[in-house]
């Protein structure tokens, strides 16, 4: 995870944003400079789908925030213990691996309780009796390995052990007075009239201590009443010490009122809930519900920032959830520099070009790496996409000259391309009016006006007639919501260079100063107006400064 770098162009993404983020990506990949990956902060358009589908490219996966979260953090991702466990093996483990505790997963993988090296010493201290491997329905396998047995016999019927334990000390006639069916019985020497008395008991099992073994003879008459007998290099003492610790985990473990977190947790709620109790570490699992591991307050200390590279954009608002709390290595970009900051030094690179995508055709070239024509075919579509078809203001001589050279790599007729590009993404039937406004839909903050602007290129404005009075009343709830002063849409004819606007919210007078034109029921056309970054926000400025 740290090594990976996200390449990321703005909310709402438009063409520029979706192909420069690929684009770059497969450069620093080609440089071996980063391992980047390509993503998207929103949908993408019906226009960028079209150009990534004509040259059989996927759309990057979503990226919703670089806020830091558990699966970021050096925790324990190992020691998860099975419910089954020992707790010899499991107090092994903890002293060799120096953990105070440990989750305890059922069949499934799911978390069902957290042991500690508490529980296993307070299990200790309690007064367990004869009983107790009985009431922690401990397998016969937890006692055959905790003793270091060998299984001199084994009734495939007795899976767990079902009665008391005993240390068998006494006559044969005494023992006849307590030891009962199912229970164990754990005797040392040579026992052959006691043996014989517990076969006949038809106790559950039988452990030889010391390395004792039976002859044939009285194994074959235990197996015969169905009584399982093991043999334990232990002497009596230190057997009856042991067997006890055959019980499983999930007997002593704290099953309820666990404070568990998920890996998609972030950090901030992992900081904020562990101020709050005092657990010396927490069982983690994944969306699945399933254990992972556990982490431990040391571990925020040692969390790796998210990388990320921003391309077509420097704006705090215009950028990932999260931002402030990721390491931001490169800004590839061609708009005016805002409220951009950083902790540390990073390389910006920022030219007064129609597109990013044209910008990162000369870091091709600066880097010696071929274009090949997939990639020549994204970064042709942003640059037509931006430049409106070369119609745009903001377009320059080497804006449509870098177009021109990648429409040959990619072995495509530019303006035939950028017709059926157009044609494809302003097509506005089957779009709500949110899909419209928010396909291209960027808030700015001017003096002390908040504004909010969005523009949508369409080769078919009349169509948008019967959106009009919901599209109007949607902008007011964005102006509420936003506390905006106004909001605006522009419905841009990339063919005819005009544009239609159309305004809501409390201060409209200042779209009507900004473009000199009157506001006829919140609509008016703006001829020769297309762009919002040259013509639209600097109007506005000067209209509200």
């Amino acid at each position: 995870m740290s090594d990976l770098v996200y390449v990321s162009g703005h909310k709402n993404p438009d063409t520029d944003s979706v192909c420069a983020a690929i684009s770059y990506s497969y450069l620093l990949n080609k440089t071996k400079k980063y391992n980047a990956v390509p993503v998207r902060l929103g949908e993408i358009s019906r226009e960028t789908e079209y150009i990534l589908k004509r040259f059989n490219k996927d759309i990057p996966m979503l990226l919703k925030s670089v806020k830091q979260k558990v699966e970021d953090l050096d925790y324990d991702k190992v020691t998860v213990f099975s419910k089954e466990l020992t707790l010899k093996t499991a107090w092994s483990l903890m002293k060799a691996t120096n953990l105070k505790s440990a989750p305890v997963m059922d069949d499934q993988g799911k978390l069902l309780g957290l042991l500690s090296s508490t529980n296993i010493i307070q299990g200790y201290m309690d007064d367990w009796d004869s009983e107790i491997l009985k009431k922690a329905h401990t397998p016969i396998e937890n006692v055959v390995d905790t003793l270091a047995a060998k299984a001199l016999y084994l009734n495939e019927n007795l899976r767990r052990i079902q009665g008391t334990v005993h240390i068998v000390s006494m006559t044969t006639n005494g023992a006849m007075n307590y030891i009962e069916e199912n229970d164990v019985a754990v005797i040392g020497g040579d026992r052959k009239e006691m043996i014989r008395h517990l076969a006949d008991t038809k106790v559950g099992l039988i452990v030889l201590t010391g390395q004792f073994d039976i002859d044939e003879e009285d194994l074959s008459y235990c197996r015969e009443r169905g009584v399982s007998v093991i043999s334990t290099p232990y002497n009596t003492f230190v057997t009856s010490q042991q067997i006890i610790q055959s019980i499983p985990v999930e007997y002593v473990m704290q099953k309820g009122g666990l404070t568990v977190f998920s890996t998609d947790d972030t950090v901030e709620s992992l900081r904020e809930v562990m101020s709050k109790t005092r657990y010396r570490s927490y069982p983690v699992v994944d969306l699945n519900g399933k254990v992972v591991g556990t982490i431990s307050r040391y571990a925020l200390i040692n969390g790796d920032r998210k990388k990320i590279i921003q391309v077509d954009h420097n704006e705090r608002g215009q950028a990932v959830d999260g931002i402030e709390e990721a390491e931001i290595l490169e800004v590839i970009d061609h708009h005016r520099i805002a409220d951009f900051q950083t902790v540390g030094p990073v390389y910006y690179r920022a030219e007064p070009l129609g597109c990013t995508c044209t910008i990162i055709t000369k870091m091709f070239d600066e880097e010696g790496v071929d274009i090949p024509a997939d990639i020549a075919g994204l970064m042709l579509g942003a640059i037509i996409s931006d430049s409106l078809l070369f119609r745009s203001p903001t377009c320059t001589p080497y804006d449509k000259k870098t177009a021109y050279r990648l429409a040959k790599i990619a072995g495509v007729d530019p303006v035939e391309f950028g017709m059926d590009m157009f044609k494809a993404g302003t097509s506005l039937v089957g779009k709500s009016v949110e899909e419209i406004f928010n396909q291209d839909y960027k808030k700015f903050n001017i003096g002390d006006a908040k504004v909010g602007v969005a523009q949508v290129n369409t080769m078919d404005i009349e169509g948008f007639a019967s959106y009009k009075k919901d599209m109007l009343a949607y902008m007011e709830k964005v102006c509420e919501e936003n506390e905006f002063d106004f909001a605006m849409l522009l419905l841009t004819d990339v063919i005819n260079a005009t544009s239609e606007v159309f305004v809501a919210g409390d201060k409209p007078e200042y779209v009507e100063k900004a473009f000199n034109c009157h506001l006829v029921d919140s609509q008016a056309n703006l001829p020769g107006v297309v762009s919002r970054k040259k013509q639209v926000v600097p109007a506005i400025t000067n209209a509200i400064g």
